[in-house]
């Protein structure tokens, strides 16, 4: 009779059957794919803010308010400083098309996790606009997840429009 070595064609199905459910439970823990989502999420944000400032200088421009440093849009009664949307509720806020929580009559944010946005904001200087459910970190701190917004400081400078990801 023949001494056979090695494994046969079962074991080896056995095996590999083993290693495809370790890898795929153990996947998720190698690829962060929450924390990308969330990274991108706010980056995402950012441009939105960009834009949203962009689009503000330029309606001021055409209203001839950029250079004032307190100054309220006609059509949609955007707050400005210097022609960019104010770092408030009826600043940059509202310039956005973003679902943020309820705000109470005077433009403030009403704080609760069931106000029912997907963005948060506080402060105002700089403003700093969250995803709901995340703290903004602080101005040094690797727990940032936000994006922040700080106001033009005269009229010849843009606002600072920063993502911060590290915290995602």
């Amino acid at each position: 009779m023949r001494r056979q070595s090695g494994f046969t064609l079962i074991e080896l199905i056995i095996v590999i059957v083993i290693l495809g459910i370790l890898a795929v439970t153990a996947a998720p823990q190698f690829f962060n794919f929450g924390s990308d989502a969330r990274a991108s999420t706010v980056r995402g944000m950012e441009g939105s803010v960009k834009a949203a400032a962009d689009l503000v200088y330029a309606r001021s421009a055409i209203e001839g308010i950029e250079r004032e440093e307190d100054a309220t849009t006609e059509a949609e009664s955007i707050a400005v400083a210097y022609g960019y949307p104010a770092a408030s509720a009826t600043g940059i806020i509202a310039a956005l098309n973003a679902n943020f929580g309820e705000v109470d009559g005077d433009g403030n944010f009403v704080d609760g996790a069931d106000t029912g946005g997907d963005w948060d904001f506080t402060g105002d200087d700089p403003l700093i606009i969250t995803p709901v459910g995340r703290t903004p970190g602080t101005a040094t701190g690797e727990d940032r997840c936000q994006v922040e917004y700080t106001v033009a400081a005269n009229a010849d400078t843009r606002p600072v429009i920063e993502a911060f990801t590290e915290g995602c």
